[in-house]
């Protein structure tokens, strides 16, 4: 089963109505506090890369020039024909309380721990991100499925934020059935004892 599949299988068996969008459709226009305040549960998966001083995290919108002026200031970047933000869109774009009907962001990408801490203070409840960047010599994007279906899982089945964490490390660590690759550093930022059923 595919990353998507078994993770909306997941959601919707919970009881939630998923939009899974792939990443031709994660458009700048999504990342407003109108659109994505919409939703009570957001998983994001995605890559990074550095540019100067400044970590970019890729959305899958194909260049738009009506952002140029975004560009400029360096919020926005286009990397490979791609669009891409900095922390900064985030703090910029998202006021207090103005996303506050998410009450959980999953974040999987590089350093999404420093998106965490804008999408905390703009009202989500509780994130789950990786803390480090991610050497994808040793992690390849199958153990970020593998990530996401195991906490996705536990969530599902009554365990809170951070029990899901917990056990997620803890299976993988242990139970050495995934491969030799290096676990990417997880962790929650606010409510560790949310639930979702």
């Amino acid at each position: 089963m595919l990353y998507s599949d078994r993770v909306t299988a997941e959601l919707e068996q919970a009881g939630y109505n998923v939009t899974f969008l792939d990443s031709n459709t994660i458009t700048l226009n999504l990342f407003t506090a109108a659109q994505l305040d919409q939703y009570e549960i957001v998983v994001w998966r995605t890559d990074t890369y550095i540019l100067g001083n400044t970590t970019y995290w890729y959305l899958g919108e194909q260049n738009n020039e009506s952002y140029a002026g975004s560009i400029g200031v360096r919020t926005i970047a286009v990397t490979n024909g791609m669009l891409a933000v900095d922390q900064e869109f985030f703090t910029s774009n998202f006021a207090p309380n103005s996303l506050s009907n998410i009450q959980l962001a999953i974040l999987m990408s590089s350093m999404s721990i420093t998106i965490a801490e804008s999408l905390v203070a703009a009202g989500v409840k509780t994130t789950i991100d990786l803390y480090q960047a991610i050497d994808w010599t040793i992690a390849p994007p199958s153990l970020l499925d593998w990530v996401t279906w195991s906490l996705v899982g536990y969530l599902t089945t009554g365990n809170d934020v951070s029990d899901s964490v917990n056990k997620t490390i803890y299976n993988y660590e242990y139970a050495g059935s995934i491969s030799d690759s290096s676990l990417p550093p997880i962790s929650y930022l606010g409510n560790g004892t949310l639930k979702i059923v």
